[in-house]
């Protein structure tokens, strides 16, 4: 449909002006943009006009019809994926202008009464302006400020708003809100103390310019990170691409995330309150279907301190979810190590791997706010051969935290998909969860310790007894800690469980010591997840470091 990429013939140049003046009369739309931002391509119908922001974006397209346009609709649909907004849309035809508004959420347009008025900054009205902390700050500006304890309710609320207006399910809404969470930590880092902040709305004249603007900074923070992390990564784009993934949130949406968070200097937040903050976003999202990622935080915070990870170790959860096991291991060693060795410990020895995407961008999201550390993070499976991966290799990891997938049972069809796992060996089912045991073991070094939750029939059935043969030929069992039947209640698993502790063979079998057996009878919360007092972790925590040191 499009012709010369140029300006419009003399024959079409009259609707265009025509256009201009109606989008400005009307809309307000500023007419001394016209050329330098209105783009204008030639086509069919006729010609079709972008309105774009400063860096060039097109955040507002018209269709100005000489001839019969057609599919309006479809040609509109065209524009905007091409131009790769979701945003608002004017055909002119016969002198009547029809208005339309794109909702991504079901890559629909729909018409409108009217486009929304665009506020023109070129009339002396300075806006106000938040900016990074810095010595001294322009006349009418105010700086961001951190969050603090009484402002941890801020993330929740602004996922409360994307649920509310695009009417998205809790766990879809958490993914948006990381998506801008991403783009606005990107924001903070890149721009100059005393500079203006762009994820800001006094910046923009209407929600559909602020929505591009905000689409083209998260694209611009996604290439950043492909091309800053690709030198040292092998493979990163196709590994760690997750924000590839494009923002789906509507215009009123967006323009009420930023307006929720604009205030507030997350960057320089105190990692613990911005932490807290995050975590609050994930009970509604986990009673929406996300249980099977996560992992009560008591039962990390019980092997993180059982362990007591330190800076010089390196780390990896192969089935890391929202990656509790990681965060809780990079604050304990904040707390405990100098500054310079926590930070290169944040940046090289804390590894995830999860293949659902949605979760390793929830996951890189929480690292971030963490302190970093979000790159070692890989979108893949767990399970396939070692020759997949680019960058990880077997017996590579001092420690193996992890609680695998459990209840799922694996056919001869799934297995084949996967690496060759002993455990599968002339089984036509396996569980999945005994997967996850034979490939934690095999990224564990020699000498390195694993703990990993298990449903509690591989310790006790009958039918389990080549389960824990196997185990007693790879690694010596150091400790057993059964954990309460209300464990993982709370996100839909109603399954004992328990956590197995032991260290993987040097090279032969050394002296068998004797094994710890421990009950944890309170984990801190009840079936329904509400939080009760007694919780008898610590001191179990406490003294099975002990027996193990």
């Amino acid at each position: 449909m499009r012709k010369d990429p140029s300006s419009a013939s003399d024959s079409s140049a009259g609707l265009v002006r025509q256009a201009v003046d109606l989008l400005a009369q009307r809309y307000g739309y500023p007419p001394s943009w016209f050329p330098s931002r209105w783009r204008q391509i030639e086509t069919d119908y006729g010609v079709r006009i972008s309105v774009c922001t400063e860096e060039g974006a097109p955040f507002l397209i018209g269709l100005v019809a000489t001839s019969a346009i057609g599919d309006r609709v479809r040609l509109l649909k065209e524009a905007f994926d091409e131009a790769r907004i979701c945003s608002s849309g004017v055909v002119l035809e016969s002198g009547h202008l029809t208005a339309y508004r794109y909702r991504s959420k079901d890559s629909d347009l729909i018409t409108v009464d009217a486009l929304e008025s665009y506020k023109s900054l070129e009339h002396g009205a300075k806006p106000l302006l938040y900016t990074q902390p810095g010595d001294e700050h322009p006349l009418g500006t105010l700086p961001i400020a951190p969050l603090t304890d009484s402002l941890e309710s801020v993330f929740f609320d602004a996922h409360s708003h994307i649920r509310d207006i695009d009417g998205l399910h809790a766990d879809q809404a958490l993914d948006e809100l990381c998506k801008i969470l991403y783009t606005k930590l990107f924001d903070e880092e890149q721009t100059s103390p005393g500079e203006p902040l762009r994820t800001q709305f006094s910046i923009y004249g209407n929600t559909s310019e602020l929505s591009t603007s905000l689409r083209e900074m998260y694209a611009a923070a996604n290439e950043y990170d492909s091309r800053v992390y690709s030198l040292r990564i092998p493979g990163y784009k196709r590994s760690r691409g997750v924000f590839d993934d494009p923002i789906k949130l509507s215009a009123p949406a967006l323009a009420q995330l930023v307006e929720r968070l604009q205030a507030y200097d997350i960057s320089n937040t105190a990692m613990d309150i911005k932490g807290r903050a995050f975590q609050k976003v994930f009970l509604p999202a986990l009673r929406a279907g996300m249980g099977q990622y996560f992992t009560p935080r008591n039962v990390v915070r019980f092997i993180v301190r059982v362990l007591a990870p330190s800076a010089n170790q390196l780390i990896l959860d192969p089935f890391c979810g929202s990656g509790h096991f990681l965060t809780e291991a990079l604050d304990h060693v904040r707390s405990n190590h100098k500054t310079k060795a926590a930070d290169e410990f944040a940046y090289h020895k804390l590894h995830g791997i999860e293949k659902s995407e949605r979760m390793v961008r929830v996951a890189m999201t929480d690292m971030r706010l963490h302190g970093d550390g979000h790159a070692n993070i890989r979108c893949t499976d767990a399970l396939l051969p070692f020759s997949n991966y680019h960058d990880i290799e077997r017996e590579s990891f001092d420690l193996v935290l992890t609680n695998p997938p459990f209840g799922s049972v694996l056919g001869i069809d799934a297995l084949n998909a996967l690496a060759d796992f002993e455990l599968a060996r002339s089984r036509k089912k396996v569980p999945l969860e005994l997967l996850g045991l034979e490939r934690s073991l095999a990224f564990l070094r020699p000498g390195g310790v694993l703990a990993i939750v298990l449903p509690e029939s591989i310790f006790v059935n009958a039918s389990a007894e080549f389960v824990r043969d196997w185990i007693t030929t790879k690694a010596e069992v150091r400790a057993v800690v059964s954990l309460p039947i209300e464990t993982f209640s709370p996100f839909g698993a109603n399954i004992k469980t328990s956590i197995l502790f032991c260290e993987k063979y040097r090279n032969a079998h050394g002296a068998e010591r004797e094994v710890f057996c421990g009950v944890l009878e309170n984990i801190g919360h009840d079936a329904s997840g509400r939080a009760v007092e007694g919780a008898d972790y610590e001191p179990l925590a406490v003294a099975l470091a002990e027996w193990l040191s």
